[in-house]
């Protein structure tokens, strides 16, 4: 399982509109510079329907002129498979004898048996696998059967032809850390975690629709509500070890990156990038000029 799905948990998750109506976006991009270097920053949505051409001249052109690609970890290199399966089986099930059911309230455990055939799933296959992983399982799950199609996501299409374009490969995290983000939590605030998911699989259609069209349309303030509001006021904890600590860490390695030189293109999830607590308004308060939105 890709750890781009867990991005799609805040930062990821493509509605309906893209096939009903939407079949060009134009993201936003952001450009930092100096004497002797460049830095794009571009936020993605790491699972789309297939068909949306987010490719603009301008995002390509950013692409195509940076000697090197970051993107958030290494997930989409297929050496790294072995290492994302081991960091998930370690961390995927709870303690012998202890069922899913058995940590969350009755109406939690009632609305995760009403979504997970929807996800293709029964609720019966999650009782041995821990909150976070339930979470991931049940989001990816819904967005897929909904027709959404991870091979269609922009670093899916991104790494490889940066692979193929032999520009060097930077990643901000490794496969384990991304894992452990969400392993390591706290019992409750993992169980916050879940419950968060579950809100979200039932504001359905509706909350993927706002998002779609701002991510289209370069709307960074409905793409910060939509993604973070909720989880900020009803998931503090999780917004917190999520985004905003990771942000935090970003912000300082693109600033120590203006210190070098050349031309970087960095690609990741676009929760992570507007609002107060976002890598560009992160960035902004060091002092940092970021032409962009």
């Amino acid at each position: 399982m890709s750890m781009n799905f867990i991005r799609t948990l805040g930062s990821g998750l493509i509605a309906t509109a893209l096939l009903a109506g939407t079949a060009f976006a134009d993201p936003s991009l952001w450009h930092i510079e100096d004497e002797d270097s460049d830095i794009y920053i571009f936020g993605t949505v790491h699972i789309l329907r297939p068909g949306l051409d987010w490719q603009s001249e301008e995002i390509m052109e950013a692409f195509e002129s940076a000697d090197t690609v970051y993107f958030e970890a290494p997930v989409n290199d297929p050496e790294q498979a072995a290492s994302m399966r081991s960091a998930l089986l370690m961390n995927a099930a709870n303690p012998a004898g202890v069922t899913l059911s058995s940590l969350v309230s009755e109406d939690t455990w009632a609305r995760i048996e009403r979504f997970a055939p929807r996800a293709g799933l029964s609720a019966a296959q999650l009782e041995t696998v821990r909150p976070w992983l339930a979470s991931v399982t049940l989001g990816v799950g819904f967005i897929q059967a909904a027709g959404y199609d991870p091979n269609s996501g922009v670093e899916s299409t991104l790494w490889p032809l940066a692979s193929e374009a032999g520009k060097t490969l930077a990643y901000f995290e490794t496969v384990e850390e991304q894992v452990g983000f969400f392993a390591n939590l706290p019992p409750e605030i993992e169980l916050e975690l879940l419950e968060q998911t579950v809100s979200d699989l039932e504001a359905g259609p509706d909350q993927l629709d706002s998002l779609v069209t701002a991510w289209a349309n370069g709307d960074q303030s409905t793409i910060d509500n939509v993604m973070n509001a909720q989880m900020r006021a009803d998931a503090p904890h999780v917004h917190d070890v999520i985004i905003v600590q990771r942000n935090e860490r970003w912000a300082e390695e693109i600033e120590d990156m203006l210190a070098g030189s050349g031309t970087i293109f960095i690609a990741v999830g676009s929760g992570h990038l507007p609002g107060e607590q976002g890598v560009i308004s992160l960035l902004r308060d060091r002092g940092i000029t970021v032409a962009g939105p």
